[in-house]
């Protein structure tokens, strides 16, 4: 399964198949809302999507986080206003691997325990 996430396959059939084992007994309990609560998750909404009734609620933080860094970014003026970026710096405490999948680039990404 890592090798699959590792190339960024996030639709393929092993993907599925690896979210229906994390989301069948939640969906078994009879859960109204499924609450995604890592920043890669909405990447799989379309996946997710497939495997739980459509009744249950996708809960997404992402947008909650853009704008609490947003605000945080404008405190302390390093907002950058300009539209040019000098440089791109992109971090994660798990394997970098998804991320460079996700950003479709392998520079500027880093792996760090936070």
């Amino acid at each position: 399964m890592v090798q699959l996430i590792e190339n960024g396959d996030i639709e393929s059939a092993e993907m599925l198949e690896l979210l229906e084992s994390y989301l069948k007994p939640m969906v078994e309990q009879n859960i109204d809302y499924l609450v995604l609560g890592c920043s890669h998750y909405p990447y799989l909404i379309p996946q997710i999507k497939k495997l739980i009734p459509s009744n249950v609620m996708i809960i997404d933080s992402g947008e909650a986080v853009a704008k609490q860094t947003k605000k945080i970014l404008e405190q302390f003026n390093l907002l950058n206003s300009s539209n040019k970026l000098k440089w791109q710096k992109f971090y994660t405490n798990s394997n970098s691997a998804v991320l460079k999948a996700i950003l479709k680039r392998d520079t500027g990404v880093f792996e760090k325990d936070f």
